[in-house]
Parts: structure tokens; C-alpha cells; sequence
């Protein structure tokens, strides 16, 4: 094959000059062969440059062929790394029984889909479907209520193994996120591309979860490419090769780009990249509005845009539908008690508090209605968002009414404000907020369905007889 060089040194000694890897400045400078290869070992972790004729296909030190090349491996910087269908590899870490199962994490019936492991996939269960329609794709699949307090823990301890490569970390959701590594070679000893790996490792043996990584110089060809190569991929694509590989990829391909953009795209004739890259602006604009430049310089592989740390929600929010439908107040007052809680509960969590709360019901039809109030002060308190939530709901609640989901959100969010009297009918109670705080620590301690209020605990009696709703 040729010549095995140990990387990191003469990787580093290019990189730090300059913040680029010249191959031929390389070359020169090391006496290295003209055709060489930058080469990662995923295997057994090793990293250098293989002489050839042709790149390596596999690990001159473990002969193992879990290996990636690319002519700018150890000068890309901008990472995503995405878990593996999340949610349901955390149900199959926790139960090893259902390691060969086809796993759907969601609702039953009238619920959807939150997250299907890769089995389930091959049958055409995709999120965000109705679990009816899942079921019928994939009989066999096992069903498990989704778990977000759990998962959020472990989403932490992921996201800490990021921040110990780099500051610059960018949540996107609970189970991805940017990161920018510049700069950071010789605080790690090796190039991004191996700190990235030895991260996925980690994981993978620590947490039990694998994720895919995407490497590349700009964050929305990472986004790209860590769905390239998946489960526990790495996959990388360089600046110099954007423009060509994008050119034939679909439109939708492009991070940011939603739906109804690609719809109306496609409608103009433009569907792939190379379409868009090639297409009048004045076509674009007429398409996309003042976004147009924006988004043609991304099909051609050009994105400035930062790896930014600063992410704050826009809203918060929790629904359930209901495996029948539900018509009297009591009944959907004690389901809106529950949603109150967990939205207290992640507001809470997040050191934030909401000033308006939104209250969302569907009818049988589909029919949605919405409503919303801005309160006197932003809070995050459980008792005070119930409070005026359930006159929200008192209003709608009719007879011959009835409703297959509620749902119920906060946004305005900001920084916890101490609550006005109008807050909460009677007036601001201490003693109520001593014992939230209360049983917040005994939810923390044991779990969040530790504590009852009489409204759940009756709920819950008439659903042990029945069939209990499903969160989405």
C-alpha cells in the first residue's frame, strides 16, 4: 500500500501554522510521499497520512476497516453530532430484551409516533406518524410511553461530553447539536476529526447510546452529512468538493429549507440543488421571498452562519390524546393538571418562566381551537399556570362537546417576576408555593409520578378500568 505515518505531529504542525492543511506544503516540508491520504481508524483510533496509489481500505495498524479518508479530514472543524433514533435506543439500552425488537416510542392508537428504532424503520415507521398507521406497517412493534424526564438526563450527559471538547456548542433539540472545535488542537493533541471519534466512543461505552457525526466546514453540510452514514456513523464532506456533491441532492436536503419551500421550489421546476444553484434570483426571490440569496448560496455549499451557544426556547409545551374522547370538565381539567405539571417542571428546569400560557384543544373532527392569556407576571409555578389554564378550559367545556386532545404551552419566556394578585383567583398564596417546592423535591427524589393530586389520582382510578391517554 505504502508508506504508514503516525499523524498527529506533522498534522499539527500544518494545521497550527496556519489553520488549514496544504498538502503540499506537507510534502514538502516532511519529504512525504506526493500521493497521500489523511486516514482515521475508528477502529482502534489511530490517525495519520497512508502513501499509495489509492486510498486506504483498511488500518495499517489493526488492519481493521472501519476507517474514513478524506483530503480534508484533519482541517475540518464544524461538527453535528445526532443520537440514533433516540428515544428508542434509550428504551432498548434499558431493556436488553428488546435489543432484535422493533421498538416505537409514542401514543397507542390515536397517538403518533415520537421515535422509532432503526427495525422499526424498515418497515416505513417514521416519527411523527399515527401510531394506528405504524401498527399496521409494523404489527410486532412494541409500544413504549415516552419517558422525557429520563431522556433529558441522559440528553445531559451527552451534552457534557460535548462541552468537553469545545465551549462552542449549539443545541439544536434534545438529541443534537453543532459544535465548533476551532482552535482546539492543541488543547486536545489531535485534530478535530480524532476528538470527535474518541467522543463517539466514549459514549457509545459510558452511556450505551450511539451517535453519528457529520464533519465539514460549515454547519449545514455537517447537518448533511451526519445523516449520511447512520446508526453510529461519521461521515465527512469537504469544502472543496461542496458545490459537486450537492449539485444532484434533492433541495430538501438543505438545513433550514422547510416543506412548503421544497413544495414550491419543486413547482418551479427547481428540484435539486445544481437547479437552484443555476436558477434566476429574480425566479428565487418571486419563490423564497428575501431568503432567496441565503438559500442558493447553501446549495452551492456556502453558510456563514456561526456555531452560536446562545439558544433560548421560544415556547414550551406538552399535549396528550386521549385514547376516547373526552367531554365533562372534571375529566379534562385533571388531564390539563397533569400538562401543567410538566411544563412547570421543564420551565423549572431551564431556570425560566413563561408570561403567557396557550391552551389547545381538538375536537373529533380535528377541528383546533386555541386559546390564550398573557398573565400579570411570568412564572414557572405549576399552581398559578393551572389556575388560569382551567378557566381557559371552563369556557369551551359545553355539553355535546367533546375533545380528543388537549394540549397546553407557555411562551413569552424570560426570567421568573415575583406574581400579582391577579395571578390566581383568591390571590397569591406563600403556603401554595412552599408546598410546590415540596413536592418538587419528592418528585426529583422519586420519580415524577411519586405525588398525586386528588383531580389525577381520581383520573387515574377511572383509567385503570379503561384505557390510560397517551403523551405525544
Amino acid at each position: 500500500m505504502g508508506c504508514y505515518v503516525f499523524a498527529y505531529d506533522l498534522v499539527a504542525a500544518c494545521l497550527l501554522a496556519g489553520g488549514t492543511l496544504e498538502f503540499e506544503t506537507c510534502e514538502e516540508a516532511h519529504g512525504m510521499p506526493v500521493s497521500s491520504y489523511p486516514m482515521l481508524c475508528r477502529g482502534c483510533g489511530s490517525s495519520g497520512f497512508v502513501g499509495g496509489d489509492s486510498p486506504p481500505a483498511s488500518c495499517p495498524q489493526c488492519n481493521g476497516e472501519d476507517v474514513r479518508w478524506h483530503a480534508e479530514l484533519f482541517g475540518l472543524c464544524i461538527a453535528h453530532v445526532d443520537c440514533d433514533a433516540f428515544y428508542a435506543s434509550v428504551e432498548k439500552r434499558d431493556n436488553p430484551e428488546l435489543a432484535d425488537r422493533p421498538v416505537i416510542v409514542g401514543g397507542r392508537e390515536r397517538g403518533v409516533v415520537a421515535a422509532a428504532c432503526y427495525i422499526a424503520r424498515q418497515y416505513g415507521v417514521r416519527s411523527a406518524m399515527p401510531t394506528w398507521t405504524a401498527l399496521k406497517r409494523c404489527p410486532d412493534a412494541v409500544i413504549i410511553r415516552p419517558r422525557m424526564a429520563h431522556y433529558v438526563k441522559i440528553s445531559r450527559r451527552i451534552r457534557q461530553k460535548m462541552m468537553e471538547l469545545t465551549p462552542l456548542v449549539q443545541p439544536i433539540s434534545i438529541d443534537e447539536a453543532f459544535l465548533d472545535l476551532s482552535g482546539t488542537e492543541a488543547l486536545h493533541g489531535c485534530s478535530p476529526a480524532v476528538a470527535l471519534v474518541r467522543m463517539q466512543s466514549q459514549i457509545r461505552a459510558e452511556i450505551g447510546i450511539t451517535v453519528s457525526i457529520g464533519l465539514a466546514a460549515t454547519k449545514s453540510l455537517a447537518k448533511m452529512a451526519s445523516d449520511r452514514d447512520k446508526p453510529d456513523g461519521f461521515f465527512a464532506v469537504g469544502q472543496a468538493e461542496a458545490k459537486g456533491w450537492l449539485a444532484p441532492q434533492p433541495v430538501s436536503v438543505l438545513f433550514g429549507l422547510g416543506k412548503a419551500a421544497v413544495g414550491r421550489l419543486n413547482a418551479g421546476g427547481i428540484n435539486s440543488c445544481g437547479d437552484l444553484v443555476g436558477a434566476d434570483i429574480r425566479q428565487l426571490t418571486a419563490i423564497l421571498g428575501k431568503q432567496a440569496k441565503q438559500i442558493q448560496k447553501l446549495a452551492a455549499g456556502i453558510d456563514t452562519r456561526p456555531v452560536t451557544t446562545e439558544r433560548v426556547a421560544k415556547s414550551i409545551s406538552s399535549e396528550t390524546t386521549f385514547h376516547q374522547d373526552l367531554g365533562t370538565f372534571a375529566d379534562l381539567e385533571a388531564e390539563l393538571e397533569v400538562l401543567c405539571l410538566k411544563v412547570s417542571t421543564r420551565l423549572k428546569t431551564a431556570g425560566i418562566a413563561g408570561g403567557r400560557i396557550t391552551l389547545k384543544l381538538k375536537r373529533p373532527d380535528h377541528q383546533i381551537l386555541t386559546r390564550s392569556q398573557t398573565l400579570q407576571s411570568r412564572t414557572d409555578k405549576a399552581h398559578l399556570l393551572f389556575s388560569a389554564a382551567r378557566k381557559l378550559l371552563f369556557a369551551e367545556v359545553r355539553p355535546r362537546r367533546s375533545f380528543r386532545l388537549i394540549g397546553f404551552g407557555v411562551d413569552q419566556l424570560g426570567a421568573p417576576e415575583e406574581p400579582s394578585l391577579l395571578d390566581i383567583e383568591g390571590g397569591f398564596s406563600d403556603k401554595q408555593n412552599r408546598l410546590e417546592a415540596v413536592m418538587d423535591q419528592v418528585q426529583q427524589k422519586l420519580g415524577e409520578n411519586a405525588l398525586q393530586t386528588g383531580r389525577m389520582f381520581q383520573r387515574h382510578q377511572k383509567l385503570r378500568r379503561g384505557t390510560s391517554p397517551k403523551d405525544k
